[in-house]
Order: structure tokens, then C-alpha cells, then sequence
């Protein structure tokens, strides 16, 4: 019996959401699509997996390693190529702000001319936010923008920013300009501006 490893739906960006292995299920994948993503125009494979207590999970392989399952949601329309649509969809939108949009490559389930419709629903809608985004940028924006942290919206809500992680890692602190609050996950830092400034400074005098 296909059944999943937890019920939690989303799009994995950390280790708050937790998929399971793909070690003994990976026969059951099926292929989707290979993309070319990031500013390097690497490939990437996709798969999804339809489970028999109603998910929907899309997992990627990388340079031939292993399948990761990148997103999970319960089943929401009858039709299989809606779902997998929504799934995409989904996963495109968390991580466009951090890769950019994919370049389609091939497909067993989607056209070309259908996968680029879905990016350019999402190019418009991103712009519409991004756009009311940059009207309502606040004091703290700039202050980010300053320290050379290269705030941008997520856009996915006109309050929601990213920025460069202080710590010089490779992910993002997520910020909401509804109260200037910000938080990094991998870090397990968070705050408001005083923060990050004494923040910034821990890192300065330990340089």
C-alpha cells in the first residue's frame, strides 16, 4: 500500500516540513518533467507519486542523486494532471524568489506551451505584488538595503520580503513589513531591527 510518511502539506524550504525518504518508495514515482533551473541552467528531473490515502507528492532528482520529495498535498481535484498542475504550481512559486523561473525542457504530462502558461500566470501575479510591494517599502527596507542584505519581495504578499541572510550562508531571512519583524529558520534568529543590528555587530567583531 502507497501511503505517506506525515500529513503535512507545503513546499519543502527547511526542516520544518519533513517528507520521509524516498529509499524503498522510489519505484513508485513517476516521471513528469526535466527543467533547467538557477542562474546556472542546471537540469533537474521531476516525479510524482499519487498515494493510495489521497496525496499528491512531487520529489526532484539532481545530478543523478537520489529523489528528494520537494512537496506534498492531499488530492483536491478528481482530474490526475490538475493536481499535478496545483503541485507545480506550488513549488514553483515557493522557490522562484531564490532560482528565478524554470526553462521547460520535456514533459510527459504537460505541453510546453502549458507549462508556459503556468509561468507566466505566476510572472503576473508576482509583478502586481512585487509592484505594491515596492510602493509600501519602510525604513527597515532601507535599512537591509544599507548593510548590503539585498532585501526583495517573496512575492507572495506585498508585506513579505527576503533578504540575505547575515550569517553569509546560503539561504534567506523572510521579513513582513506589516510590523518590520524578521526570522530565519536555519539560523533560529528573529527579531525586529535593534536585532539584526546587534546581530550584525556579533558578526563584525568576530571577523
Amino acid at each position: 500500500m502507497k501511503t505517506i510518511y506525515s500529513k503535512q502539506e507545503g513546499v519543502k524550504m527547511n526542516s520544518d516540513l519533513d517528507f520521509g525518504g524516498t529509499k524503498d518508495i522510489q519505484n513508485q514515482f513517476q516521471y513528469l518533467m526535466d527543467t533547467l533551473e538557477t542562474p546556472l541552467n542546471e537540469e533537474f528531473k521531476y516525479f510524482y507519486r499519487v498515494t493510495d490515502d489521497n496525496f499528491i507528492q512531487l520529489a526532484y532528482s539532481y545530478n543523478e542523486s537520489e529523489l528528494t520529495i520537494i512537496a506534498q498535498y492531499r488530492l483536491r481535484f478528481q482530474n490526475l494532471k490538475e493536481n499535478i498542475n496545483f503541485i507545480v504550481n506550488n513549488n514553483i512559486e515557493a522557490k522562484c524568489p531564490y532560482n528565478g523561473y524554470p526553462t521547460f525542457e520535456n514533459s510527459s504530462v504537460f505541453t510546453k506551451q502549458e507549462f508556459e502558461a503556468i509561468i507566466t500566470t505566476l510572472k503576473n501575479s508576482n509583478k502586481a505584488i512585487t509592484d505594491k510591494a515596492f510602493e509600501h517599502t519602510t525604513p527597515f527596507i532601507n535599512f537591509l538595503k544599507e548593510n548590503n542584505l539585498h532585501p526583495f519581495p517573496s512575492g507572495d504578499f506585498y508585506t513579505n520580503w527576503n533578504a540575505r541572510c547575515p550569517s553569509g550562508r546560503s539561504h534567506f531571512i523572510t521579513i513582513s513589513t506589516e510590523k518590520d519583524e524578521w526570522g530565519c529558520g536555519y539560523c533560529r534568529r528573529e527579531g525586529k531591527q535593534a536585532e539584526l543590528e546587534k546581530w550584525l555587530l556579533e558578526i563584525k567583531e568576530a571577523s
